[in-house]
C-alpha cells in the first residue's frame, strides 16, 4: 500500500529567531502550529564537506526535540536532481535524526549543488531529460533507503529559462516521482517564482502535478532583485500566492503539513504581530485541504522535440564551474547570462554570510579596515577557493586565505573566532594565541571603531565550553 502521510498540520521552519515569538504561542491549550521544521545540517560539524566526518550538534537537536509539536526533518546538503550519489554517511546522520524526532517522512531538494566533487555554493535546477530524470530516481531511491523513512522531493526554484531540448517542469516532477515512487514537497512559492520569470505557465505545472503524491507544501515571500522574483524567504506570503494556495490545497488529497519559510535574519522586520497573522493564515488555508478534490488526471504532455541535449555531467560542470567562479561564458547557453550572474551574487551572498556568522569579529574588522575594499577583498577570496558547503569549513577555508595578509590582529581574530567554532564542536577547552591585551580590541569592535594592534605581550586566551572566553594573560 502506497505510503499516506498523517495529517500533522500548519507549521513553521525553525529558526533560532523564532523561539520568542514560539515561547509565547505554543504554550497552553491552543497553540499557532502543530508542527517544525528542521534542518539537520544547519546544526552539523564537518573535517570535509564531501568526505567528512560529519559531527551533529546534538545539544541543539535536543533543544530543538523538546519544543511543542510534531517535527519534520527537511535535509539540505544532499540535493538529489544530478549525478552526485546520496553519501551514506550524511544519511546515517539523517537517518538517526529523523528516528529521534519521529519524522514521518524526510524530504530533500529535487536540485544539483554542484559535481560529485564540487559544489556550485547554490542549489542550480536540475537537467530535465530523460537521463535526468533517471539520474534523479535513482538517487531519490538509494536516499529513501539509507534513512530508512518514506521521501518527498522539494520543487526548486529555477531562474534559468527551460531549454527545448528539456521536459516541461510539471512533467519531470511528475516522471521523477513516479519512477522513485516518492512523495512531493510542493514548494508553492517556488513555482510560483518561476512563473512570474517566465520559465513556467502556472496552469501546466498544476496539470501535469501528481496531486496524490503532494505530502508537505511550503510557502514564503520573496522580493524583486536584477529584474528576477527572488525564492528569498524574506517576509509574508504575498497575496497572490495565497489565492492561488488556496484553490491548489483543496485539490490535495494526502497533504500531511503546510509549512511558511523565512530566514532568520528577516524574522525581526516580521515582528511578532505578523508572525501571528502569519499562522492564522495557514490556519485558515489547512481548513480547506482537500474540500474539493477533483478526480482529474496529470495532463499527458507529447516529450520535447529531439534536439541535440547535453549529458547531465556536462551540465552540471558548466553551470558548477559558471557559478561559483562568476564566469558567466562557462555556461554555455548565452541567453542564460543574467540569470547565472544572478545564481553568482547569490551564491557569494550566502558565503559571506556563513563568514558572516562563524568569523564575527573578524568580518567586523575587515570591514572597519578596508571600508569601500572589503567587498573587492571577498571578491578575490570567492574566486580563488571553491565553496565549501558548511560555514565552519567556509570559516577555516577563509582563515586559510587570509593568511598571507601579514596584519597580526587579523589573525588574532580569525584565531579566537576558529577557537569558539572548535569549542562548539568538541566541547573541549582550546587555546588560542591574541598579539596582546584583546579587551579594547573586542570594546572598540562592539562599538563599530576600527581597533588598533595592541601592544605585547602576546596573551593566550583559554577558551572554554562553559565561559567560551576566559582569559590568561
Amino acid at each position: 500500500m502506497p505510503f499516506q502521510p498523517p495529517r500533522l498540520g500548519v507549521g513553521m521552519i525553525f529558526a533560532p529567531a523564532l523561539r520568542p515569538w514560539l515561547e509565547r504561542r505554543m504554550a497552553g491549550p491552543t497553540p499557532a502550529l502543530d508542527l517544525l521544521e528542521i534542518e539537520p545540517q544547519t546544526l552539523w560539524l564537518a573535517d570535509d564537506a564531501f568526505a567528512g566526518p560529519f559531527h551533529e550538534f546534538t545539544a541543539g537537536i535536543d533543544l530543538f526535540r523538546a519544543l511543542p509539536g510534531a517535527k519534520l526533518v527537511h535535509s539540505v546538503s544532499l540535493p538529489l536532481g544530478g549525478t552526485r550519489m546520496p553519501d551514506p554517511v550524511q544519511c546515517a546522520l539523517i537517518r538517526d535524526t529523523a528516528a529521534r524526532l519521529d519524522s514521518p517522512w524526510v524530504s530533500e531538494h529535487l536540485s544539483v549543488g554542484g559535481t560529485p566533487h564540487q559544489a556550485a555554493g547554490f542549489f542550480l535546477p536540475p537537467l530535465q531529460t530523460e537521463e535526468g530524470v533517471a539520474l534523479a530516481a535513482r538517487n531519490i531511491r538509494a536516499f529513501q533507503a539509507l534513512v530508512g523513512r518514506p521521501v518527498a522531493v522539494e520543487t526548486g526554484v529555477a531562474y534559468l529559462a527551460r531549454k527545448a531540448f528539456e521536459m516541461p517542469d510539471g512533467v519531470y516532477l511528475a516522471k521523477v516521482a513516479e519512477r522513485a515512487d516518492c512523495g512531493i514537497l510542493l514548494d508553492l512559492h517556488n513555482v510560483w517564482c518561476n512563473a512570474r520569470n517566465g520559465r513556467l505557465k502556472l496552469d501546466d505545472f498544476l496539470a501535469a502535478l501528481p496531486r496524490a503524491r503532494v505530502w508537505e507544501m511550503h510557502l514564503a515571500g520573496g522580493m524583486e532583485q536584477d529584474g528576477f522574483w527572488l525564492d528569498s524567504h524574506s517576509g509574508p506570503i504575498p497575496p497572490d500566492l495565497l489565492a492561488i494556495a488556496r484553490e491548489v490545497l483543496a485539490d490535495l488529497p494526502a497533504l500531511g503539513a503546510l509549512n511558511f519559510e523565512v530566514y532568520d535574519t528577516f524574522i525581526p522586520r516580521m515582528g511578532e504581530a505578523e508572525l501571528d497573522r502569519t499562522a492564522e493564515t495557514l490556519r485558515g488555508l489547512w481548513e480547506g485541504v482537500g474540500r474539493s478534490v477533483s478526480d482529474a488526471r496529470p495532463a499527458v504532455f507529447a516529450s520535447p522535440p529531439g534536439q541535440p541535449s547535453p549529458s547531465v555531467a556536462a551540465w552540471e560542470a558548466a553551470l558548477t564551474e559558471a557559478v561559483w567562479k562568476a564566469e558567466i561564458d562557462a555556461h554555455p547557453h548565452k541567453e542564460d547570462g543574467n540569470a547565472v550572474a544572478l545564481y553568482a551574487r547569490l551564491a557569494r551572498s550566502f558565503r559571506g554570510s556563513m563568514l558572516a556568522r562563524t568569523l564575527p569579529r573578524a568580518i567586523r574588522y575587515l570591514i572597519l579596515r578596508e571600508r569601500e575594499a572589503v567587498e573587492a577583498l571577498l571578491a578575490r577570496y570567492y574566486s580563488a577557493v571553491s565553496p565549501r558547503l558548511y560555514a565552519p569549513l567556509e570559516a577555516a577555508a577563509f582563515a586559510g586565505w587570509a593568511s598571507e595578509d601579514g596584519d597580526p590582529l587579523l589573525r588574532g581574530l580569525l584565531d579566537y573566532d576558529l577557537g569558539l567554532l572548535a569549542v562548539l564542536r568538541d566541547g573541549k577547552p582550546q587555546l588560542v594565541r591574541f598579539p596582546g591585551n584583546p579587551a579594547p580590541v573586542f570594546e572598540a569592535l562592539a562599538e563599530r571603531r576600527l581597533p588598533d594592534c595592541p601592544p605585547p605581550p602576546v596573551w593566550e586566551l583559554e577558551l572554554l565550553p562553559e565561559t567560551q572566553g576566559y582569559l590568561l594573560s
